[in-house]
C-alpha cells in the first residue's frame, strides 16, 4: 500500500521478506552448538571472539576452528560460525 494512502503519511517504508529454507544446510552443524555459538558471540556488544566465547573455550575454540581470535563476530561469515560449533 502507498504511503500517501494514510494520514499523515507514516515516516517509514516498510517491505515484506520471504525466506525459503535452503534443501541442504549451507555448512552443516549442530543447531544447539550454533545457538550456542551464536548466542555467546553476539552476547556482549563489540568483543573480540576470544573474549566473547572465553566460557567456550575462547581463543583456544577459535583457533581449532580456523579462525583468528582477535575477529569480532559480526566478520565472520556462516561457515566460520559452523567451524565453531562444530569445533565446540
Amino acid at each position: 500500500m502507498n504511503r500517501s494512502a494514510f494520514v499523515p503519511p507514516p515516516s517509514v517504508t516498510s517491505a515484506i521478506v520471504r525466506l525459503e529454507p535452503r534443501a541442504q544446510p549451507l555448512s552443516p552443524c549442530t543447531l544447539a552448538d550454533l545457538e550456542k555459538i551464536t548466542a555467546a558471540s553476539f552476547g556482549q556488544r563489540r568483543k573480540m571472539l576470544r573474549q566473547s566465547l572465553k566460557a567456550l573455550g575462547g581463543e583456544a575454540l577459535a583457533e581449532k576452528a580456523g579462525i583468528d581470535p582477535t575477529a569480532r563476530p559480526e566478520d565472520l561469515t556462516i561457515e566460520q560460525f559452523a567451524a565453531l560449533a562444530r569445533a565446540l
